[in-house]
């Protein structure tokens, strides 16, 4: 289905088909950001102060950053991933009108935190590079906890020190206090890794040109003979 008219494409190239497959998947990904900002305007209020009010981080976006990094090459990897987050915070200032909602003292290690994620991507494959897809979607699996896990330590360190719509007292307690009260967010970010890595490294597996993915050689193996 993806592959028609390969023959006619140079290495990395994507046919018509990849390319709007793959602009269908990070547009929906974006969409899926965008999502707890786009309903109240249908009539759905969201308490953005409420974590029980929506899931919160249950998004496929830092399951993306996973399967990019485990796929693509560690700097197209970082682009798209960049890319589309981007995407999805320059969505939520216009679809909300407050660019603090979307930019704010924390987001440099916010991005910092996705790029982390993109690099256990490519770490799992340079752990276990294996084409069976159920194989490559434990792999992802296990990075994407991993990378969940540095994203909740990460940003929410960073949202003790800085300070980012909480205030928590700059001590043991306060750092404890700031970290427990994330947990169900990072609750959510595990169960969207769960759930959408699978998916996404399915999709890519299809999607994807073979000359784009990440080769034996990249990771520094010695090809098969």
């Amino acid at each position: 289905m993806f592959q028609s008219n390969k023959q006619h494409l140079q290495p990395g190239e994507y046919s018509l088909n990849q390319f709007l497959a793959m602009g269908t998947i990070l547009f929906l990904i974006v969409l899926s950001k965008l999502m707890p900002y786009l309903l109240p305007k249908f009539g759905w209020e969201i308490p953005v102060d409420q974590s029980w009010s929506y899931f919160w981080n249950f998004s496929p976006m830092l399951p993306l950053a996973v399967v990019t990094g485990a796929t693509l090459s560690l700097r197209r990897a970082v682009l798209l991933t960049t890319v589309t987050y981007l995407a999805g915070d320059l969505g939520i200032w216009l679809v909300t009108g407050h660019r603090d909602w979307a930019f704010f003292p924390t987001s440099p290690f916010i991005y910092l935190a996705v790029w982390l994620i993109v690099f256990t991507g490519t770490a799992g494959a340079r752990w276990m590079n294996d084409q069976d897809l159920l194989l490559r979607s434990l792999r992802n699996l296990i990075s994407g906890f991993v990378g969940a896990t540095l994203f909740f330590l990460i940003t929410n360190f960073a949202v003790w020190a800085l300070g980012s719509g909480a205030t928590y007292p700059h001590n043991l307690g306060g750092l404890s206090e700031c970290y427990t009260m994330a947990v169900p967010f990072y609750r959510n970010s595990l169960f969207a890794m769960a759930i959408y890595v699978p998916l996404l490294t399915a999709l890519f597996q299809m999607i994807v040109p073979s000359s784009e993915k990440i080769s034996v050689v990249e990771l520094g193996q010695t090809p098969p003979t």
